[in-house]
């Protein structure tokens, strides 16, 4: 009995002291002699218990120095956040989403997925629900799936049989845009949250009619965004020419909701450690040139900075940096939150040729929500002034 206890109680030590004194010997009638002994013994047991403390939630990032984590990388989630839909006049964005779930730990169940539309005017929305089946995917164009908006981002999030959101971390996709007008294209993943509970559990634990990014619904959004390259960039062509180094910064805002504008702080750097910063404030979504935030991104201006005369290598006559960057404040009409979460991809363009990629993160922002429409942003559930959601 004490050898079963003492393998199953952990890290555990045992001494044992026997002590044998001698009694009487006695012989039998077939000669054999026998001797009794009167054994006394103790035994001291030591049990060392191992105890699990629930882990403080991590201050968010304070800067550029990327020293925490963001949760965000190329897994399964329950919500896909899609930076960008083009449905303008000659060009077409294709859309995909992908069940991974078969046969495995949610059963082969079917699915609904609701796509949130948010259009850049105003933030307006429109959604849509489909169902996928087990190891289902679904692309679309989404002009057709969506003929009411012409620009903005995509959000599609499970939902179960009753139209309730769930976690259902098994949702995958893609994106590709096509711009006939500028004659380039590019594709880009979502960006994925995962669902927090088990698979199938509601996740709008506040019943606000929101998808909090909270760490307590879905996965927070980062606290820092960077960018690892921009390339110097060239002023717009004149009519009929081709662009040059044209690139875009997409900007989404995760805080506040449609009631709200987002400033954005940039610190950057060129290619010879050179710090430079700017500030930008746009609202719901934007794509702006790279230019419009500051001139200081122009390829004649990092001409005119301590630049490395030896970079780019290969290509010196055209400059490089990198860039970090942050939400800083969020404001409506009556209410101010600082540090709101954003998100950010970088579309580089040169000439007639694209490319984008999700930028690397880093910290964790707990204020994202999509999408509240309170003049005081989100709420557990009710908003109200001060709570800096």
């Amino acid at each position: 009995m004490l050898a079963n206890w003492l393998s199953s109680a952990g890290d555990t030590t045992a001494d044992f002291q026997v002590a044998t004194s001698a009694g009487f010997t006695f012989s039998d009638n077939c000669g054999n002699t026998a001797e009794e002994h009167t054994n006394t013994g103790s035994a001291t047991v030591s049990v060392v218990y191992h105890y699990c403390v629930a882990k403080e939630v991590p201050p968010t990032e304070t800067g550029c120095l990327c020293e925490r984590p963001s949760p965000h990388y190329r897994r399964p989630g329950s919500l896909l956040l899609f930076p960008e839909f083009d449905n303008r006049m000659g060009d077409v964005s294709v859309l995909t989403v992908t069940n991974t779930d078969c046969t495995g730990a949610a059963g082969g169940q079917n699915v609904d997925v609701e796509f949130i539309y948010i259009d850049e005017d105003g933030c307006a929305e429109y959604n849509k629900t489909e169902t996928l089946t087990p190891c289902d995917t679904l692309t679309l164009l989404t002009n057709f799936h969506n003929p009411n908006h012409e620009q903005g981002y995509v959000y599609a999030f499970a939902k179960n049989q009753d139209g309730d959101p769930i976690v259902w971390n098994h949702l995958i996709g893609s994106l590709l845009v096509i711009s006939g007008f500028q004659a380039f294209d590019y594709g880009l993943n979502p960006v994925v949250f995962q669902g927090m509970g088990d698979q199938g559990t509601l996740t709008d634990i506040d019943m606000d009619g929101n998808r909090d990014l909270d760490g307590a619904e879905y996965e927070p959004a980062p606290d820092t965004i960077l960018i690892p390259r921009f390339l110097g960039q060239d002023p717009p062509p004149a009519k009929g020419q081709v662009a040059g180094f044209r690139s875009q910064l997409i900007l989404i805002a995760l805080t506040g909701g449609r009631q709200f504008d987002t400033q954005v702080c940039f610190l950057f750097w060129n290619d010879n450690e050179e710090q430079f910063s700017a500030q930008h404030t746009f609202s719901c979504w934007e794509k702006p040139y790279l230019d419009e935030i500051t001139f200081a991104f122009r390829n004649t201006y990092l001409k005119t900075t301590d630049h490395d005369l030896d970079e780019i290598i290969g290509a010196d006559h055209r400059e490089s940096g990198w860039i970090c960057l942050q939400g800083c404040l969020a404001t409506s009409a009556q209410e101010s939150i600082m540090d709101p979460s954003i998100y950010a991809v970088l579309v580089e363009r040169v000439g007639s040729f694209g490319v984008a990629d999700l930028p690397f993160e880093c910290g964790i922002r707990m204020n994202g929500a999509l999408l509240p429409d309170h003049i005081f942003g989100d709420g557990d559930p009710t908003p109200v002034n001060g709570d800096n959601q």
